[in-house]
């Protein structure tokens, strides 16, 4: 026994010893072997987690709101603000001529299909097919069919043995391809006929950024292709205006709840597999591709109930399955709530819900109830049976010769629509400060709590401790490395923030050369960089290792990944100004890459540097509205709305008492001779 219990206290020892040995470089490393400490286990996930309580508390304001309308006027003068708002955004756009055009018929026992072209705007071609009974009403009740995420649009199976029902069944249906899907690649490489860019959503998400940064969204250009559709249908003899259905699952059940809220000429719509609430959405798997976010949708009180809200009283029904990775509990939540404006304007039989046992899906039980709700609101009795049918083969439908308007008609894309109706024309950086405050989202609402010293490491003749700063809204804690050389008095300290995070700096040859000046340096993984970036969080915007979806929430909630950034430094600055080692000592700044929106908001509007030395600056503005192959790595830190408004240099025009000096490193053959000195020399003086 003796023997056993001196190998459990030998074991224990050099477990121990062994722990000690190796110091992680992690701040949160409990020096237990790899693990972490306990309650920081998904700090990494502080990018998402500001995002979400940000839109957790804009969407509990909006619902309180909701709960205290009690009246008919109560909820008609709630549904008219609700239509401004949301149709400010599109103002942009006019009715012009839509120059349409049949490229060809196909024939059926039962139908004709007629193949379309229009232009939605100028230039700006929707592809589409025309389903005609050849037994109808005359004119006959139309149905808009909407596609979701397939790379062949409406020609997909599933989505041609809905459409095909419909026209079987008497409707005239018009089924068109969405953005980047179908015909209408935007980004086409015409030796694959692929996207350069990659799927559908890829390709909504790559567009979508340039169109948010301009303070708008590719939802826009969505719901106006619908419109349009609407205005091809009213040139149509055969088609009755008053009989107008839409509808559509997954992306199509986006779409259909997007264009049906804006357009009143729609008179019965069944969004599929979509609907649900943006808090159970952000709650469950996070936002969307581009064109499921409308700009700054939340922080303008629109909440996806919102969309039917302002159809009401206009029939509406929602489809949903039990198992659709879009939350069937926020579909619940939607049809709760939609049933109180229905029924305050008589309308309570007006809005429905069909539910079935399934995965993200059409069943049978869901296609049947979707006839069954169009015959009746569209007023076309017969059976709602769902029936198997022929279909097509995808190319049958092609509408131009080579399958892509790219490729056959050189037409325009959301690229250059987005150029035409915006420009980069700033304001007055003295008129704006406030405005772009507003605009990039930042709140300097944080308080120092604790800076938790977790250890020290050393490399070479640096020494790093490791500290991570928590703060009174508890929602992250952040990472810092205090930086020096070992055994030298620290006499001033440069905040520096790598891109690519804290322990990025360890590799830098400039360090040793600030470090060698009698400087400290103080750096922290921002949220989104080193340990608080979630190297599993890809969504479905992720485009060339760019995971667009964050920007994709800041953008709903009105904030920027460079405001959250902003906020997160100065914490950081909180940290060294409580630290009695730095009082009396100057702070200065090395703002790198696209971090420098980020050091020059917090610079501006909150805490002050003596000085900033600006490494390899982001690109301007324009180069996002102007180039079509962007950069994405460039475009995840810009601001929405921010483009037309200033440029990041306009920020310098707040703060002329910091000197501020810009360093173009990275290309420089000889940058680690020449310009280290240099920029260690700014800092200095």
């Amino acid at each position: 026994m003796k023997h056993k219990l001196a190998l459990f206290f030998f074991i224990c020892v050099i477990g121990h010893y062994g722990y000690s040995q190796e110091v992680p470089t992690s701040v949160f490393a409990n020096n237990q072997g790899e693990r972490k400490w306990m309650i920081y286990q998904d700090n990494f996930r502080a990018l998402y987690r500001v995002l979400y309580n940000e839109a957790a508390e804009q969407l509990d304001k909006r619902s309180a709101y909701v709960s205290s309308i009690q009246t008919k006027a109560g909820w008609v003068a709630y549904q008219q603000g609700l239509k401004q708002k949301y149709k400010a955004s599109l103002i942009k756009f006019k009715k012009t001529a839509l120059n349409t055009r049949i490229t060809g018929r196909l024939e059926r026992e039962k139908f004709t299909v007629e193949k379309i072209i229009f232009e939605s705007h100028p230039g700006f071609y929707v592809t589409g097919c025309l389903f005609i009974p050849k037994e109808r009403q005359t004119p006959a009740p139309a149905i808009i069919y909407c596609s979701g995420h397939s790379e062949n649009g409406f020609r997909s199976e599933a989505y041609q043995r809905s459409l095909i029902n419909f026209v079987e069944k008497g409707f005239v249906v018009f089924a068109f391809d969405p953005i980047g899907q179908g015909e209408r690649l935007q980004y086409l490489d015409e030796t694959t006929g692929k996207s350069k860019i990659g799927g559908p959503t890829a390709e909504h998400s790559y567009a979508g950024i340039q169109t948010l940064l301009t303070g708008t969204s590719i939802s826009d250009y969505f719901i106006w292709d619908g419109v349009r559709a609407v205005d091809f249908l009213a040139t149509r003899k055969e088609v009755d205006m008053k009989r107008i259905g839409i509808t559509g699952r997954s992306g199509g059940g986006t779409q259909t709840a997007l264009i049906a809220a804006y357009d009143d000429r729609i008179q019965a719509a069944a969004p599929e597999c979509y609907i649900t609430t943006f808090k159970r959405l952000l709650q469950s798997i996070g936002p969307q591709d581009a064109e499921q976010n409308p700009y700054a949708s939340i922080k303008k009180g629109i909440d996806i109930p919102d969309l039917i809200h302002m159809r009401a009283p206009k029939p509406t029904l929602i489809v949903t399955t039990t198992h659709d990775f879009f939350s069937q509990q926020g579909a619940r939540e939607t049809f709760e709530e939609a049933k109180k404006s229905y029924n305050a304007l008589g309308a309570a039989e007006n809005i429905q819900f069909a539910e079935d046992m399934g995965k993200h899906q059409s069943t049978k039980k869901n296609r049947e109830a979707v006839n069954a709700f169009f015959m009746k609101f569209l007023n076309l009795p017969g059976d709602p049976t769902d029936r198997e049918v022929n279909l097509f083969r995808e190319e049958e439908l092609w509408v131009t010769p080579t399958g892509q308007v790219a490729g056959s008609l050189k037409g325009s894309t959301v690229f250059e629509l987005n150029r035409r109706y915006h420009s980069v024309k700033n304001s007055p950086p003295s008129s704006v400060k406030d405005k772009i405050k507003e605009t990039a989202g930042i709140h300097f609402e944080r308080k120092l709590t604790a800076a938790v010293f977790t250890g020290k490491f050393s490399t070479g003749a640096v020494e790093i401790e490791k500290y991570f700063l928590e703060n009174n809204k508890n929602d992250y804690a952040l990472p810092v490395y205090v930086i020096k050389k070992t055994g030298q008095e620290e006499k001033n300290v440069v905040v520096w923030n790598h891109p690519s995070g804290k322990e990025k700096l360890l590799e830098e040859p400039l360090l040793m050369n600030v470090l060698n000046a009698g400087n400290v340096v103080v750096s922290a993984d921002l949220p989104g960089i080193g340990e608080l970036h979630d190297s599993d969080f890809r969504g479905d915007g992720f485009v060339r290792g760019v995971p667009f979806n964050y920007t994709f929430i800041a953008n709903l909630v009105g904030k920027s990944i460079s405001g959250v950034q902003a906020e997160a430094l100065d914490l950081l600055m909180q940290f060294i100004e409580s630290t009695n080692r730095y009082r009396g000592a100057t702070v200065s700044a090395l703002a790198e890459g696209t971090l420098v929106p980020a050091v020059l908001s917090c610079a501006i509007f909150n805490n002050g540097f003596r000085k900033i030395a600006v490494l390899d600056p982001p690109p301007p503005g324009s180069y996002f509205l102007e180039t079509e192959y962007y950069d994405p790595f460039l475009a995840f830190s810009v601001v929405p709305g921010s483009i037309g408004l200033y440029e990041w240099k306009d920020l310098l025009a707040f703060s002329p008492q910091t000197p501020v000096k810009i360093f173009e490193v990275k290309n420089k053959p000889q940058s680690d001779n020449i310009t280290q000195p240099e920029i260690v020399d700014f800092l200095r003086k």
